[in-house]
C-alpha cells in the first residue's frame, strides 16, 4: 500500500508539466468579443389577477430594473368575471397603475380569461370590446430584430379554450409568409388542453416555430417535443402548491436573443435588487466585527486549583455605536462561569473594553472541553433592516 502511496504522489505533480509550457512574461490573452448582428432581451410575466398585488408590484420593479427591450404578460391580468363596463373599466385602471414603473418600456398584453370572461365565466362580447378599447387587437404579430413575435387569444368570443376559426386561419398564414431565424408563440391557455392540440403542434413543427409560452395553471414548467419549447409561466398568482420543485414560484422569464441563439432564465421574485440595496458602510462595518470584535482564542489563567481566569477584550472597530450581548457556556456544562449572565455591553465607535470572566470545576465532574463566549451584536443596517452579527471565541487551557 505504501508502494502505491509513493508512486501516485510523485505520478500526479508530472501531469502538470505536460503541455506547452506557459510564457509567465507574455502579455494576457485578450477576450474576443464579438459584436452581434441581432442581440436583445425582453420578459415574459405570466398571471396577477390582483391575488398578490404586492408581489406582482415587485416583479413590475425588478422588470424595470432590467431594461428589457419589451414586456410581454400571458394573460390574467385582472380578477374579471365581472358584470358591467364601469367595473371593468376600474380594474384595467388599477392594472395600468401597476405596471406604470415600467415607464417607456413596451408593454404587450396576452388576453386571458379572467381579461374576457364575464361573470357567466365565458368569453363576453361587453369584455372583450372593453378590453379592444383599452388595448387594441387580441391577436396579432409584429417582429423585432431578427425575431417574429405572435400573440394569439385562446378566448375568443364562441371560440373559447381553443385556437380555431378565423383566428387559425390568419395564425397559418402568417407562419406561411414569414421566415424569420426566431418565431415566438404567446398566448393564455396551454396549448396541450386543446381539442386541435395535435394539428396545432404539428403547424408549428412545419413552419419552425421554437418557443411557445402561456400561462393559466399558475406554475413553470417547460418540456420539449419535436423541437418546440413549450413553457408555462406565472407571476404572482396563487398557486396550487407550495412547493419550488413543482414551478410554484412567483417569477419572471428573461428571454435572450443573441443572432442563432435563444435562451430562457426563469428568474426568481425578489432575485433583481436595486442598485442602493447594500450601502458601503454596512458591508465594512459587518466585516469588521467579523474581524475585530473577539478574538480567536483566549487563554484561561489558573488562579487556584480547579479555577481560571480569563480576560476578553472587546473591540468595536466599526463607525457605530453597538450593543454586545454575551453569552458563555460550556459544552458539557461542568463549568461554572461567573458572572453567569452577563450584562449588554455598550461599546461606543472605536471603544475597547475587557471583560473579567471565571471559571471552576468541582473534582468529581472534571469536563471534557473548554467554554466557549458567543457575542451577539443587532445593528440596524442604512435601509432600515435590523441585523444579528454573531461572533465567538474559545477559551484554552494552558499546556499541561
Amino acid at each position: 500500500m505504501m508502494n502505491s502511496l509513493l508512486r501516485l504522489r510523485f505520478l500526479i505533480p508530472t501531469l502538470v508539466f505536460l503541455g506547452t509550457p506557459v510564457d509567465l512574461n507574455a502579455a494576457p490573452p485578450q477576450p474576443a468579443v464579438q459584436e452581434a448582428k441581432h442581440e436583445f432581451h425582453f420578459v415574459v410575466l405570466g398571471d396577477s389577477q390582483f391575488h398578490d398585488p404586492s408581489g406582482f408590484n415587485r416583479i413590475i420593479d425588478e422588470t424595470a430594473r432590467l431594461k428589457p427591450a419589451f414586456v410581454v404578460q400571458v394573460g390574467d391580468m385582472i380578477g374579471g368575471y365581472l358584470t358591467d363596463e364601469t367595473s371593468f373599466r376600474a380594474e384595467w385602471a388599477r392594472f395600468r397603475n401597476q405596471i406604470a414603473p415600467l415607464g417607456s418600456i413596451p408593454f404587450v398584453p396576452v388576453a386571458g380569461n379572467h381579461d374576457v370572461y364575464d361573470a357567466s365565466k365565458m368569453p363576453s362580447a361587453l369584455a372583450s370590446q372593453v378590453y379592444s378599447d383599452i388595448w387594441g387587437k387580441r391577436y396579432f404579430t409584429w417582429t423585432y430584430g431578427n425575431a417574429r413575435f405572435i400573440v394569439l387569444n385562446s378566448d375568443e368570443v364562441g371560440e373559447p379554450h381553443a385556437i380555431t376559426g378565423e383566428q387559425l386561419v390568419w395564425l397559418t398564414r402568417t407562419l406561411e409568409r414569414d421566415r424569420s431565424p426566431h418565431i415566438f408563440v404567446f398566448m393564455h391557455r396551454p396549448p396541450h388542453l386543446f381539442d386541435n392540440a395535435a394539428a396545432l403542434h404539428q403547424l408549428f413543427v412545419k413552419h419552425r416555430v421554437k418557443n411557445v409560452i402561456y400561462g393559466h395553471h399558475h406554475h413553470y414548467h417547460f418540456r420539449e417535443q419535436d423541437g418546440v419549447r413549450y413553457i408555462m409561466t406565472n407571476s404572482a398568482a396563487t398557486s396550487g402548491t407550495n412547493l419550488d420543485e413543482t414551478g410554484s414560484f412567483d417569477h419572471l422569464l428573461f428571454v435572450s436573443v443573441r443572432d442563432g441563439d435563444v435562451s430562457i432564465a426563469p428568474i426568481l421574485a425578489g432575485a433583481v435588487k436595486s442598485m442602493d440595496l447594500v450601502a458601503p458602510i454596512d458591508n465594512y462595518d459587518n466585516f469588521a466585527l467579523a474581524s475585530t470584535l473577539l478574538p480567536e482564542a483566549v487563554p484561561m489563567v489558573k488562579s487556584a486549583d480547579r479555577h481560571f481566569t480569563s480576560d476578553l477584550s472587546l473591540h468595536n472597530s466599526t463607525s457605530r455605536a453597538i450593543d454586545v450581548h454575551l453569552t458563555c457556556s460550556s459544552p458539557d456544562d461542568r463549568w461554572q462561569i461567573s458572572p453567569v449572565q452577563i450584562p449588554v455591553i455598550r461599546l461606543e465607535a472605536g471603544a475597547r473594553q475587557t471583560l473579567r470572566l471565571e471559571f471552576s470545576y468541582a473534582a468529581a465532574r472534571a469536563p471534557e472541553g473548554t467554554p466557549t463566549c458567543t457575542a451577539g451584536v443587532p445593528y440596524q443596517t442604512t435601509r432600515g433592516q435590523w441585523l444579528n452579527f454573531t461572533d465567538e471565541t474559545v477559551l484554552t487551557l494552558p499546556a499541561g
